[in-house]
């Protein structure tokens, strides 16, 4: 019945320690074997997703940047993107990048920072796609400016408060859409741009019906993509609200959710 799996990264294919298990790509190789495709739908640049996407055997493509790539995970190259407004985008930086918030642009295969914003981060990407993407730039807004840059997407990540008050200077901006993963970040997106919008064309460029989509994710920015196929599931790890779009609910993405989703959907 199912012919094509979306999965999430963070907090869905990875554990608590930013790693896939085993079990996952035991199952994403028994779904294949049945003539499945398996893509990654996730949040990360086309480098860090290429990585995980080799890792647990999936098919040769995949969403990335929230929704606003459709990319290559062999050659490590956006296939398709959309992207926010130059000025839009240079606007929300200069909001960002004087306070103690860190902040990345991903421009094609590419991800802008601060040093500030650098030493935030490093500390917990373990991924060489991450180091092989990352451009130190200490003044993003006017970079933005002088290269006339084609945003994809801006990830933030700091304290709430701070976060709330940034939010509360750029969120009426033009051409924009505000996602999170997780309390202690936002995304900002293309307006009009998600994972749900990318599946459904991905699908569509594979000759496949979102009825025989399943799609697995965890957080706020999964829920278009839950919302859009036949089959949405649900982490035990995930949040209460996004728990409420499930048509079965796995387990824990320590306990090896994914891998008990899809044996018990394609079984």
């Amino acid at each position: 019945m199912y012919k094509l799996i979306a999965l999430d990264l963070d907090g869905t294919v990875l554990n608590s320690n930013v790693e896939v298990l085993p079990s996952t790509v035991e199952a994403v190789a028994f779904a294949r074997r049945q003539g499945i495709k398996v893509v990654i739908a996730t949040g990360r640049i086309v480098g860090e997703a290429a990585q995980f996407a080799r890792e647990i055997g999936a098919s040769s493509a995949m969403i990335t940047s929230g929704g606003a790539a459709i990319s290559d995970p062999f050659n490590k190259k956006d296939v398709m993107e959309w992207t926010i407004p130059v000025e839009t985008s240079a606007q929300i930086m200069e909001h960002l990048q004087g306070r103690p918030i860190s902040a990345m642009i991903y421009v094609g295969e590419h991800l802008y920072m601060t040093s500030y914003s650098d030493s935030q981060f490093k500390l917990s990407r373990r991924v060489e796609g991450y180091w092989s993407s990352r451009v130190i730039e200490d003044d993003i807004a006017g970079l933005i400016r002088r290269e006339n840059l084609g945003v994809c997407k801006i990830f933030a990540r700091g304290e709430i408060p701070e976060l709330a008050d940034a939010l509360c200077q750029f969120n009426c901006l033009p051409g924009i859409h505000i996602t999170r993963s997780a309390e202690d970040n936002f995304e900002v997106m293309p307006a009009g741009v998600n994972k749900g919008r990318a599946l459904r064309m991905l699908a569509d460029l594979m000759g496949i019906s979102m009825e025989q989509v399943i799609a697995i994710g965890d957080s706020d920015n999964d829920t278009d993509m839950l919302k859009a196929c036949g089959m949405p599931v649900v982490m035990a790890n995930g949040d209460d609200a996004v728990k409420k779009l499930a048509r079965y609910l796995t387990s824990g993405n320590d306990e090896g959710g994914v891998a008990q989703a899809i044996y018990h959907l394609c079984g």
